[in-house]
């Protein structure tokens, strides 16, 4: 169970995202600078599969991770999603992701949706999404709160929606920092900052990127914790690497 929402406004994105896992999963490590593939990309790290569900770069590209569990499971041996994650987080935009997405073997993962936010070259933003079901890659069209859950979805997904009628009007980065935190109706597996006795919503992510800059706020701990934030920034850098795009396709 995971809830992302997010507010675009001209060449600025804000991403939110509740991490929902097992009261018995190692916690993640906190993000921090990694180079991977020549890219210098904040990610947290989780420790049972050394990938992660969230990360943003030097480019200005965001990608999150949730699990699909109405999806099927591929009958051969599966390799983290996590992993993926990590892996395409070196590339420029989301034109990139789209691109090697439907240019992988994705049999070798369970399923999954993927969504991408990035910088464009016209001065805006670029969002897509995409699910992986265990058999077929499908581009979706997404809005704003999205959640998984492998409890109960419709009576999940229905309940957070009608609570970001509630709380999000107006939007805001205020509000939406606040949605994530709530515990309406109740303190339990509906409530978007989800408690149960088995799991509950382990970290905050807001991630807010803009042309000069990426900034990620780190809660290691449920939203509604004193806990306090770790923030890391990273500088642009503007696109004049040369994309992987080709080399990677290959070699995966």
């Amino acid at each position: 169970m995971c809830t992302i929402s997010w507010l675009i406004k001209d060449d600025d994105y804000h991403v939110f995202f509740n991490r929902d896992e097992q009261r018995s999963r190692a916690n993640a490590a906190p993000p921090r600078v990694m180079n991977i593939k020549d890219t210098q990309t904040l990610i947290p790290i989780d420790p049972v599969g050394n990938g992660s569900w969230i990360s943003t770069n030097e480019f200005g590209l965001t990608l999150c991770l949730l699990n699909y569990y109405q999806g099927s499971t591929p009958k051969s041996v599966l390799t983290s999603r996590g992993l993926l994650l990590k892996d395409l987080s070196s590339f420029l935009s989301v034109e990139d992701i789209d691109i090697q997405l439907k240019n992988l073997n994705l049999h070798k993962y369970a399923s999954f949706s993927l969504l991408a936010f990035g910088l464009n070259d016209c001065g805006g933003v670029s969002k897509q999404a995409w699910q992986w079901n265990g058999k077929k890659l499908t581009n979706i069209f997404l809005t704003s709160p999205f959640t998984s859950s492998s409890v109960n979805f419709d009576e999940v997904s229905q309940s957070r929606l009608l609570l970001a009628q509630q709380l999000l009007e107006p939007i805001s980065v205020d509000a939406l920092v606040n949605y994530h935190k709530s515990h309406q109706p109740t303190k339990g597996y509906l409530s978007v900052c989800m408690h149960r006795e088995d799991a509950k919503t382990v970290s905050f992510s807001h991630i807010h990127v803009d042309t000069i800059q990426s900034i990620f706020k780190y809660k290691n701990a449920s939203p509604c914790s004193e806990v306090k934030s770790d923030i890391m920034m990273l500088q642009r850098r503007m696109k004049n690497k040369v994309s992987n795009l080709n080399n990677y396709t290959k070699n995966t």
